[in-house]
């Protein structure tokens, strides 16, 4: 299904954190406020979100995962962060053999964003998920975004920075909602 990005949607950020405002800092409250400790990125780029993540959350662990890995990882990031950081170069709809089932209390997923491969990257993650994990993503406000998280979640809440959340439990301790 071809679902076209031309059109931003326009959406009501129902929720904020205390220091909220960018993405990576929105996250590194929602890590920080409910003590999670084993996340993955899925589209890491230059690594700005996750490197914000563990530096502001020591106890936290992260799966790094890109296509090319080049544009973040090195030998400096690889000292400072050690065994904190998990790094794979691949295809994120490719199934992650590399994380247990039911053993991430979080992803965030800000790869592709076309329709096909958002539903293919949740399809691919969601196992991964501990059953009160949290789902997120960013750029929700691109059609094909939501459209498949619609498609595979079924619901979603909307952050600061476009960035999209969703629990199967559908609270979300920690942030702030909106009024």
């Amino acid at each position: 299904m071809k679902v076209i990005n031309n059109e931003k949607l326009d959406l009501i950020v129902k929720y904020t954190s205390e220091t909220s405002g960018t993405r990576e800092h929105f996250l590194s409250d929602i890590v920080k406020n409910n003590n999670l400790k084993l996340g993955a990125e899925i589209g890491v780029r230059t690594g700005k979100t996750t490197f914000h993540i563990l530096d502001n959350n020591p106890m936290c662990e992260m799966y790094a995962i890109d296509k090319d890995i080049t544009q973040f990882f090195n030998d400096k990031v690889k000292e400072k962060y050690g065994h904190r950081l998990k790094t794979y170069e691949t295809d994120s709809r490719v199934s992650p053999d590399f994380v247990a089932d039911n053993s991430l209390d979080f992803f965030f997923i800000d790869a592709s964003h076309t329709y096909k491969n958002v539903r293919k990257d949740l399809i691919a993650w969601m196992p991964k998920l501990k059953h009160d994990g949290w789902m997120m993503g960013h750029d929700i406000d691109y059609p094909s975004v939501e459209k498949a998280v619609m498609d595979v979640i079924g619901f979603y809440e909307v952050g600061p920075d476009n960035v999209w959340i969703a629990r199967h439990e559908k609270t979300y301790p920690g942030l702030q909602e909106n009024q």
